[in-house]
Formats: structure tokens, sequence, C-alpha cells
């Protein structure tokens, strides 16, 4: 299934770099622009945060990536 990789940059408190990645099929966010704005709310659930053990995200340095599946 053809599907958004979204690539969000986190920093620790002792600054150290991550990344936290969001996958949303092309079925529920058919445009890039849908995906990023649904990681851009989903980087600040609750889940989200404690996924990533309370790194901070830098949604500006949003990574969006396309994959196709044949």
């Amino acid at each position: 299934m053809a599907h958004w990789e979204i690539r969000i940059p986190t920093v620790t408190a002792d600054q150290r770099d991550g990344v936290q990645v969001f996958t949303y099929s092309a079925d529920r966010c058919p445009l890039q622009l849908q995906a990023k704005r649904q990681a851009r709310a989903d980087v600040d659930s609750a889940d989200a945060i404690r996924h990533r053990r309370g790194a901070v995200a830098r949604p500006e340095a949003i990574k969006v990536i396309w994959h196709e599946t044949y």
C-alpha cells in the first residue's frame, strides 16, 4: 500500500538528536499537505510525547517521504 513517511527530528534534554516517524496510508491522506498536517497534530499527542520519552519535537524541520507500493 502506498503511504507517506513523516520524519520529525527530536532533541532530548541532554541535547541528543533523534527522530520520530509517523506513517499515513495514501487512502487516509492522499495529499502530502494532509499527511504533514496530521503529523503536526499527532506529534503533540500524549502517546507521541510518551513514545519519545519527553524529547522535544522540531516540526519545523519535518521531512516527508512518499513510498509507492507495487
